[in-house]
């Protein structure tokens, strides 16, 4: 059996206030097999290397586009990698499909560091996004992100804490330290910082306490597909 590609999708919420509102969805990637449906992690390891995955991450920008302009309240969060970014054309032919679709604004690309690329370049690429009002998050941030200097980039609008950051922050003072040093930081700077793999009341809590007011995870919304989450007025067309 051939392998295929879908997309899942999994709401971002502002929890701050004590009614949760949604303000956007991550796109997911999905492989179907003879084995049944996965996340991506291993084929994406390998389309990295032998660099496929801007060809992959090309279809999930197509796919995502569909999406929004049948559903004129969407936004989407794209995880892209940085191969992808620093290609020659995919920035500039991105651009031309969100102009052409007529939903540029609706798209942040999550740029994530599976693999590495010049630092210069990909802060070239991404300067070219900011001046197309496309906006741009750092992508788990803590766990050995090289760059983190991109941080404190004006093309980049933010970060985000992974799964494996909220189950450190639960058990860990100094990870908290940092965190919250990371929040001041992005506050001042006006940048938006997302925790993800919320599972529990407390973890939401905690996310409260460190001041973080974007999150993500099953206690909040599960990945789905778009007519599975028809609940959620921006996924309505």
């Amino acid at each position: 059996m051939p392998v295929r590609f879908s997309l899942a999708y999994q709401p971002v919420f502002s929890v701050m206030d004590d009614q949760r509102s949604v303000i956007a969805f991550e796109s997911l990637l999905r492989i179907s097999d003879s084995t049944g449906t996965q996340g991506p992690a291993a084929l994406v390891a390998r389309a990295e290397s032998d660099g496929s995955i801007v060809d992959i991450d090309r279809w999930v920008l197509a796919q995502v586009i569909n999406q929004l302009k049948s559903r004129p309240r969407l936004s989407v969060w794209i995880n892209t990698s940085q191969l992808s970014i620093a290609h020659p054309s995919f920035v500039g032919d991105a651009v031309q499909a969100l102009l052409a679709a007529n939903v540029m604004g609706r798209v942040t690309f999550e740029v994530t560091e599976t693999a590495d690329v010049d630092a210069h370049l990909l802060a070239k690429r991404l300067e070219a996004l900011r001046l197309q009002a496309l906006t741009v998050m750092v992508d788990d941030v803590r766990d050995g992100y090289a760059k983190r200097s991109l941080l404190l980039s004006d093309s980049v609008v933010g970060c985000k804490l992974s799964r494996e950051s909220t189950m450190e922050l639960m058990v860990s003072e100094s990870a908290r330290a940092e965190v919250q040093r990371l929040v001041k930081l992005c506050r001042r700077r006006g940048k938006q910082v997302v925790l993800e793999g919320i599972e529990t009341i407390d973890e939401l809590s905690l996310a409260k306490h460190l001041n973080i007011d974007l999150c993500q995870g099953y206690l909040l919304g599960m990945p789905a597909i778009p007519s599975e989450l028809q609940h959620f007025a921006e996924m309505r067309p």
